[in-house]
């Protein structure tokens, strides 16, 4: 699990060239003394595990259904990548709550400078639009940022960027036209998930039910 909030960055020095699955080499000066092979580390907001170490390089395997999913495949050598460790229980959840399994590619339509800020429109797919909400969060290239323009329309949104965020990741490489990962907020897909099977997690009244967890426990 991570948390959104980027505090590394890498750059591409190997890349996939459009293929379907393969590894992917990263560098960066600060994460690879942090992690290890097997461990995870989320690349653009794709969770991905550590195969190789070599110096200030990490490689990693992508299958190709994250290829297909993702920008990954895409990404070209020299290219600016975030980076994310998971969070820990003392981590402070200072984003959202962000799994690094990408939902959708979506498209960069505007990027416009708004006074120090910037502000950063999104287009996606019309079906994943419901999963956008005023004022929720959303993750962009692993970025954890708030939603506070949406066009239904359109399928459309906006997020504003401030400047330490758009200095520390890969946005002040972004142009329009260009892919991002996007992954939308868990809690809301699995209520959707709920309400699609017809029960209600709290109330469906088997010994499961979390209502019954919760009176067991009181009990005890």
């Amino acid at each position: 699990m991570f948390s959104g909030i980027i505090k590394h960055t890498g750059i591409i020095v190997k890349g996939l060239y459009g293929k379907r699955d393969g590894y992917i080499s990263v560098e960066s000066n600060g994460i690879p003394e942090l992690t290890y092979v097997g461990g995870s580390v989320a690349v653009n907001g794709v969770c991905l595990t550590v195969v190789e170490k070599t110096g200030n390089s990490l490689s990693f395997f992508v299958s190709y259904e994250t290829s297909e999913r993702t920008t990954l495949s895409q990404l070209e050598e020299g290219t600016i990548v975030n980076l994310e460790l998971p969070a820990t229980p003392s981590t402070f959840l200072d984003g959202h709550i962000v799994l690094g399994h990408i939902d959708t590619v979506g498209k960069v339509t505007t990027i416009e400078k708004v006074e120090r800020s910037y502000k950063l429109t999104v287009s996606i797919p019309r079906h994943f639009i419901r999963y956008i909400v005023y004022k929720g969060s959303v993750a962009i290239d692993g970025i954890s940022l708030t939603v506070y323009e949406l066009d239904d329309d359109n399928s459309t949104f906006s997020i504003a960027v401030i400047p330490s965020t758009y200095e520390m990741t890969n946005i002040k490489q972004l142009r329009v036209g260009n892919p991002v990962n996007v992954e939308f907020d868990v809690i809301g897909k699995y209520v959707e998930r709920f309400f699609l099977l017809g029960r209600n997690p709290l109330t469906d009244g088997s010994k499961n039910s979390l209502l019954d967890k919760l009176k067991k426990f009181m009990d005890y």
